[in-house]
């Protein structure tokens, strides 16, 4: 029989880690409090609230020197051409709000118990951040087709159009995965290990 493993990026660390500190996946507050709660940490005495602020602001860090990193390489007119600012920007708050709704979602029940209602809004929110970033991607080829024919990256509606196109696709499909999928979303699942801690804390 095989094992089923309770982190699906367990064998894919470098690949998980990657969409972590790009605030693709969900938060580990729960987990690193699990942690911490172990082995004695400082984090430990601290609310949940505040272990999920402090886990964005190095997250949106990594974003933020990645994002000064590209605009190194690129030079500041490109960077600006291109509208890279836009798109770091965009990750950011997007990431934030994901985070925002998972801690909402998930602090004060266990993922089990949370409503088929407050799931799909978890679902939505974070299914339309991803779409949005859909979008920027698909626009890629058009900047490197712009590119390669010496034209302006965003000369003419090919760009804005392909990106509206394309978000608004995976927007539609969100939705319908935010309202079929049961699957435990990624990262919720050590939080009822955290509250059978805290329960029995408590007794």
């Amino acid at each position: 029989m095989n094992k089923i493993r309770a982190n699906r990026f367990e064998n894919h660390l470098v690949t998980y880690a990657i969409l972590y500190f790009l605030l693709l996946s969900p938060p580990r507050a729960f987990q690193i409090k699990i942690n911490e709660r172990a082995n004695g940490g400082e984090l430990a005495k601290f609310p949940t609230f505040f272990i999920v602020a402090i886990e964005l602001v190095v997250r949106v860090a990594v974003v933020l020197i990645l994002a000064a990193s590209v605009e190194a390489v690129m030079g500041n007119t490109l960077y600006e051409t291109y509208r890279m600012d836009i798109f770091f920007v965009a990750l950011v708050l997007i990431g934030a709000a994901h985070s925002a709704v998972f801690f909402l979602t998930f602090n004060n029940k266990q993922a089990r118990q949370v409503s088929h209602a407050a799931l799909f809004i978890y679902r939505f929110v974070r299914n339309s951040g991803y779409a949005v970033l859909m979008g920027f991607a698909s626009i890629v080829p058009v900047l490197i087709w712009n590119w390669d024919h010496e034209l302006a990256p965003f000369k003419g509606d090919s760009a804005i159009t392909i990106y509206l196109a394309t978000a608004g696709i995976f927007f539609v499909l969100g939705i319908i995965e935010a309202k079929i999928m049961n699957r435990t979303p990624l990262g919720s699942e050590a939080k009822p290990a955290l509250a059978s801690r805290q329960s029995v804390q408590s007794q």
